[in-house]
């Protein structure tokens, strides 16, 4: 009598390996990162970490920077988009402001400074950072300040693109270069200083109530 054949055991449910290896690569490279700063983060660190092979990592990605750009942006990215659109566009914008340069007044923005540096020899780096952290940062306030101008909260001729370089330039020069303080005073009267310069000349009424709804939703 032929021996029956084993039947193969059902897959149990949950989330597919290579996910779920993908992950663990991804949470214990940015716990090394964020230790170690990229001093100390190396492939074979993440890999005895994670229980996962070098050449796993090779093969998703092609160098440790690589690596630790995505594990930068997999953590700090939910935390940038967090909170919730409300009515005003201006609201959400200096909101948008004041949570990101929370964020970098701590850990991350030393590491982003790190990063940043790394960008200066490897380009595949650099582009990844440009590509999925400051572009998409840049991308956000300009829909927020086309929303402000769709609303009337600012005049219709207002060059968004120039007015979110004078919102975001001051802090990334700060974050990078002079390394000055952002803390909540310095954004205040930045986001007053061009904001409002940009608000005077919309409608008298419709600055009024966007400026003070504005202020308000600022200090919430």
């Amino acid at each position: 009598m032929p021996a029956q054949r084993k039947r193969p055991k059902p897959r149990t449910p949950g989330r597919p390996r290579s996910t779920t290896s993908r992950d663990a690569i991804l949470k214990a490279a940015y716990q090394i990162l964020n230790e170690a700063g990229f001093a100390g983060f190396t492939v074979e660190g993440v890999a005895a970490r994670a229980g996962a092979g070098k050449a796993t990592i090779y093969r998703w990605w092609k160098t440790k920077g690589t690596l630790a750009i995505e594990a930068f942006l997999v953590e700090l990215t939910p935390r940038l988009e967090r909170r919730r659109p409300t009515g005003s566009a201006i609201v959400d914008l200096r909101a948008q402001v004041h949570q990101a340069a929370a964020i970098y007044r701590g850990r991350a923005g030393q590491l982003l400074r790190e990063l940043i540096a790394l960008g200066q020899e490897d380009s595949a780096t650099s582009r990844r950072l440009r590509a999925d952290f400051v572009e998409p940062r840049r991308q956000y306030a300009i829909r927020l300040l086309e929303r402000a101008i769709a609303s009337g909260e600012l005049p219709a001729q207002t060059d968004v693109a120039v007015l979110a370089d004078a919102l975001w330039g001051p802090i990334l020069h700060r974050l990078l270069v002079s390394h000055a303080p952002i803390d909540r005073s310095f954004i205040e009267k930045l986001l007053d200083l061009v904001l409002g310069g940009a608000m005077r000349a919309a409608p008298a009424a419709v600055q009024g109530a966007a400026y003070s709804s504005a202020k308000e939703g600022s200090q919430s």
